[in-house]
């Protein structure tokens, strides 16, 4: 009977998933152009914000009403450009938890189908009833990630310390661009 039932098992998994890589390639393209559009405006900020510093401050006494009118002009763009990137990233973010959800989806569903088969084996004598099940059954995404799914703790521990080093990698480059910004500003402000 198991036998019998491993050709539905497999049909009904195979047309359970068949829509699964039309809709993953569907978010992964909108992901990527998502990502190429909010690389594009970032580039863009780069350029307006040197520019906008290279300005003359507001307040400064070189600075003519249409210099200041510019650089609130090009102040507010930035503003507006800096949401609209935001707004795309955190598209992109729910898109990814979106895959990763449709994904996570056919993989219970297909251990469920192992689980069930594996049970019908036992029934039938064609493994023995003390042998594990094929996979282990994960109750929650927590569980999941926890136990025998883990990485062993030399690994995990390795991933940690370059997650560090990486972060800290970042805070320091966000110093420098917080030195070099103050550092204009004083430029800027001991030339009014």
């Amino acid at each position: 009977m198991a036998i019998a039932r491993t050709g539905v098992f497999v049909d009904d998994y195979l047309e359970y998933s068949s829509s699964l890589p039309a809709e993953l390639q569907r978010l992964l393209s909108t992901m990527r152009e998502l990502d190429e559009r909010s690389q594009t405006m970032v580039s863009q900020l780069r350029d307006q914000t040197k520019m906008c510093l290279n300005l003359p401050s507001q307040h400064s006494k070189k600075s003519t009403p249409e210099q200041e009118e510019a650089v609130a002009k090009l102040r507010r763009e930035i503003e507006v450009n800096q949401e609209n990137t935001y707004s795309l990233c955190t598209e992109k973010v729910l898109l990814a938890q979106q895959a990763y959800d449709l994904i996570d989806q056919h993989v219970r569903r297909l251990d469920e189908d192992l689980h069930t088969f594996a049970d019908d084996l036992r029934q039938e004598g064609k493994i023995p009833q003390d042998e594990p099940a094929i996979l282990p059954m994960p109750t929650s995404r927590e569980e999941k990630r926890k136990g025998q799914f883990m990485t062993p703790l030399a690994k995990r521990l390795g991933m940690e310390r370059d997650r560090d080093r990486e972060r800290d990698r970042d805070r320091d480059r966000e110093r420098e661009r917080d030195r070099e910004r103050d550092s204009v500003f004083r430029r800027n402000d001991s030339l009014r």
